[in-house]
């Protein structure tokens, strides 16, 4: 009776076993991964590496001699203008005391003597008004016979003596004007010289900067060539990058620009594209070829950071669109040059490709358009994934971002 109870046993326990294995299954599905297609801001950059450029003046004195001041240092903002650093003019500034005194000597000396010159003139003048006076009556009454001719002999004789000083004093006007005009010019010519030699003393801005290096120093001479205060001018940063020619046809003068310097990292600067370059160039041996892109800073703290000669990286918005529906690149499919996306039927869990028009592109997504919103979508769609075919995969929750 034993024997048929465990025979019994087995036989119930190889049928449940059997029936476990062959029963029907409900399809699992291929095992697939997926994203969610999304409506927000889309936006394209171009990337391009350059270096910073900006207007630089080395500034000199024009001539040798030892610092007594320097009145700027390095990272400080100037106007035109501005003295920056002066030389030592003690012995110039006492030449020039002593030269400009010598002028008023002479001056004064030069108004003196024309002075002098109008008095006697004057005075000469005066005189032969008076003997021609004279004369004429002298004359009258010789006709009439009241006058001796010797009257009116001495008094010729005393006009022409007067005429011959007029000359005499003006020909020796003439001279002392002549010695004093070359005296007095020579002095004006060596106050000019002194006052020419100390202006040179001093070193001005030419245009509005930062300073960006100071080359000399208090005490000592001025020649050298170290010696020098670099102006970086007010507004003349800006990057030269090198854009490949593949990504050309996007860049436009006036696009937006997020700039990154090597030096600075975590700091971004905005700048704006100001022109594109004539001339493109083949960046090494065997490569494709780049055309330069002048980018403008449009802050002003960049010339805090920036530097002439130092690198950035400069990465241009070429398209930005305020509401597109997104979708991640690796969730496009390419066939028979149309784009196709395989969306996910999340009811029965079955997929069908869908064609969408592409508008845009950049690194990691693409804005399209003839896509239901929301829809999931398969990423990196597998090639055994078939039209209607059923796949599993983890939820997604609707807001979650690809």
């Amino acid at each position: 009776m034993k024997r048929w109870v465990w025979i019994l046993l087995v036989a119930l326990s190889l049928g449940l076993t059997l029936f476990g294995l062959l029963r029907p299954r409900a399809e699992q599905g291929l095992s697939v991964t997926v994203v969610r297609a999304e409506r927000g801001e889309f936006v394209r950059e171009v990337r391009a590496t350059g270096t910073v450029e900006a207007r630089v003046y080395a500034l000199t004195f024009p001539r040798p001699g030892r610092v007594a001041e320097v009145r700027v240092k390095e990272g400080q903002r100037v106007q035109a203008g501005q003295v920056l650093a002066v030389l030592e003019t003690t012995g110039e500034q006492a030449q020039l005391r002593s030269a400009q005194a010598a002028l008023q000597a002479l001056q004064t000396r030069a108004q003196a003597a024309e002075a002098d010159y109008q008095s006697n003139r004057t005075r000469l003048h005066n005189q032969l008004l008076e003997v021609r006076r004279n004369l004429d009556l002298a004359r009258e009454l010789l006709q009439a016979g009241g006058a001796a001719r010797s009257e009116v002999e001495r008094l010729m004789r005393q006009e022409a003596d007067l005429l011959a000083q007029l000359a005499s004093l003006g020909q020796a006007r003439a001279s002392t004007q002549r010695d004093l005009a070359a005296q007095l010019q020579a002095r004006r010519a060596e106050v000019a010289a002194l006052e020419r030699t100390i202006a040179q003393a001093s070193l001005r801005a030419p245009v509005a900067g930062t300073v960006s290096s100071v080359g000399y120093l208090v005490g000592v001479e001025s020649a050298g060539a170290a010696s020098s205060i670099r102006l970086v001018e007010a507004g003349s940063l800006r990057v030269q990058a090198r854009l490949p020619e593949a990504e050309v046809s996007w860049v436009r003068p006036g696009q937006p620009v997020r700039l990154e310097l090597d030096a600075a990292p975590g700091q971004p600067l905005l700048g704006k594209v100001e022109r594109l370059g004539v001339q493109a160039e083949v960046a090494g041996t065997g490569g494709s070829a780049v055309l330069p892109v002048f980018i403008r800073f449009l802050e002003e703290k960049a010339e805090a950071l920036a530097r002439p000669g130092l690198t950035v990286t400069a990465r241009i918005t070429t398209l930005r669109l305020a509401s597109a529906l997104k979708v991640p690149l690796e969730a496009l499919v390419e066939e028979g040059g149309q784009a196709q996306v395989w969306r996910v039927d999340e009811t029965t869990r079955t997929v069908r490709k869908q064609p969408v028009k592409v508008l845009a592109r950049n690194l990691t997504q693409a804005a399209v358009e003839g896509l239901p919103e929301p829809s999931l979508l398969v990423s990196l769609p597998p090639e055994a994934l078939r039209e209607g075919a059923r796949v599993s995969y983890r939820p997604v929750a609707p807001e979650a971002r690809p």
